[in-house]
């Protein structure tokens, strides 16, 4: 049975036999038990690993999905506030620059957080929100990507049914924050479901300005 109580001190770091195998079970982990998952992963450094699970999501994403899309000649479905590049030319460039969007949401999703933490009075650890954020972005990627090229392979990557799709991955991804950060920081579920909301409101808005 799961302890709703606040996260403690943490486990003692100690070294890992194997960082990577750990970094993969943890992410599989939050796949089916995502409060256990973001109860090993205060013990991990941070914010190494939110670093990690950012990179992944979205290198992957650019050379696969993305990367996809520019093969097959496919354009945007709306236009977007980057005028300079036509839509003939968009999902090339976006191979490039989705990784570099993913990192600065991670940071400024990570900053709105601790900002708003520390303004509520709690000692807020900048490190740890990064690692929640990385990892709740991280988790539910495998089911998307598939999710994603499966649609590209059929034929079915259409504007209303990546809408209504992604939609269901955002509110997932929120679920996420929400877990991780009563879990990691110890907030109550109010609090850490109103920093969730906002999380994924904030990233939704920049997204559908940049990302297509």
């Amino acid at each position: 049975m799961h302890d709703d109580g606040p996260a403690g001190g943490g486990a003692a770091r100690g070294r890992e036999p194997d960082a990577g195998l750990s970094f993969a079970r943890i992410w599989i982990l939050g796949l089916h038990d995502p409060w256990r998952s973001f109860s090993e992963l205060r013990a991990k450094p941070a914010p190494l690993w939110g670093l990690r699970a950012i990179l992944i999501r979205w290198l992957v994403t650019s050379l696969t999905t993305t990367l996809a899309l520019h093969l097959l000649g496919r354009v945007p479905f709306t236009p977007s506030r980057l005028t300079f590049l036509t839509p003939q030319d968009y999902y090339l460039a976006q191979i490039f620059f989705l990784p570099v969007f993913g990192v600065a949401i991670w940071l400024l999703g990570g900053s709105l957080v601790h900002l708003l933490v520390r303004l509520s009075g709690r000692s807020g650890d900048f490190d740890r929100v990064l690692n929640v954020i990385g990892m709740a972005m991280l988790i539910p990627s495998p089911v998307v990507w598939l999710w994603d090229w499966s649609m590209i392979a059929l034929s079915w990557y259409r504007l209303t049914i990546m809408a209504v799709s992604h939609s269901l991955f955002a509110l997932w991804g929120a679920a996420l924050y929400a877990i991780g950060l009563r879990r990691v920081l110890g907030l109550g579920w109010l609090p850490a479901g109103l920093l969730a909301a906002a999380l994924t409101a904030g990233y939704i808005s920049l997204a559908a300005l940049f990302v297509r």
